[in-house]
């Protein structure tokens, strides 16, 4: 696959404020025609995701029209999961009302961070509104079968009334005490509602590369055949985040095709380290990518369109 580079929409200011820094996970939603909001989380000058929009043209893809002046979701209240920052992952519409699947974060003090999976709602057809919790509670936590954490879920309906999630999931931490590094890859959970969420048996997507430690960022589309092709992000220790891809017949059984991902960092340019977190959307005729780049989004949102299959 060859992608074209379209820009950086998004690099934080530095204020301080509600947008410092970062620019991690694009979501996109239609506003009609060409237009796209693309909501997306920045940090705060406390390091604390939260959820902001822009609005683009297809048809000038490298331009911003329109950014928003107030997160639509902030973090939570201090004790609950989120308290450190919400980030979003997903939106999916549902019974009149779109649905936030988000991650909250919190800070233990025996290793970097603790994630778990929230959901904000809103009223469909309100693009503007602020999403508000359904709960303070998440939905997906640490429990006996995820006893680490949980985090950036896609959910998608499974075509029979229910849902199906796809999500990271920790493994052990790996280091000492005050060098504690994360390792995750990707199961997948079932829900009959959308709130109430079962993990299924197994990995979606294990380790496959030697030295990789951690998948980040698994988004599926339904191709027009039937099939399934996700998109994601992957790293070791020793090599920062790579682009990836992969097949699956029915979205449970996997094939890892990494190699066809022919997308990596510019020498000189803005994207610096390396390139993670895709969301890839069809429109306009044509496939495209928001992308992170940098340490964990620290450079910024990016575009690109697929130039060839």
């Amino acid at each position: 696959m060859r992608w074209r580079r379209l820009g950086r929409l998004f690099a934080g200011d530095g204020a301080g404020g509600w947008t410092h820094s970062h620019g991690i996970v694009g979501i996109p939603r239609p506003l009609g025609g060409p237009l796209w909001r693309i909501h997306f989380s920045p940090r705060d000058g406390q390091g604390r995701s939260n959820l902001s929009w822009l609005d683009i043209s297809l048809r000038e893809p490298g331009r911003v029209l329109r950014r928003s002046a107030r997160p639509l979701l902030e973090p939570g209240r201090p004790g609950c999961f989120d308290e450190a920052g919400a980030m979003g992952a997903c939106i999916v519409e549902a019974g009149g009302e779109e649905r936030l699947y988000y991650q909250g974060f919190s800070r233990p003090r025996s290793v970097p961070f603790h994630a778990a999976i929230g959901l904000a709602v809103r009223p469909a057809g309100d693009p503007g509104r602020p999403f508000a919790r359904v709960g303070e509670g998440p939905l997906l936590d640490r429990c006996r079968e995820e006893p680490f954490f949980v985090a950036n879920p896609a959910v998608r309906p499974d075509g029979q009334g229910g849902w199906r999630m796809w999500y990271q999931s920790g493994r052990p931490w790996a280091g000492a005490e005050g060098a504690w590094l994360p390792r995750y890859d990707i199961r997948e959970a079932w829900s009959a509602d959308g709130l109430d969420w079962r993990p299924l048996p197994g990995r979606a997507l294990p380790f496959a590369h030697p030295g990789e430690v951690a998948i980040a960022r698994f988004w599926p589309l339904r191709e027009a055949d039937g099939r399934w092709r996700a998109f994601y992000s992957f790293r070791g220790d020793a090599w920062p985040y790579r682009m990836g891809t992969a097949t699956s017949p029915d979205g449970h059984c996997w094939t890892r095709e990494d190699g066809a991902m022919a997308m990596a960092v510019e020498p000189g340019g803005w994207e610096r380290l390396s390139l993670h977190y895709p969301t890839v959307f069809d429109a306009e005729g044509a496939r495209w990518m928001l992308y992170s780049a940098g340490r964990y989004g620290d450079a910024g949102l990016g575009l690109a369109m697929l130039e060839q299959d």
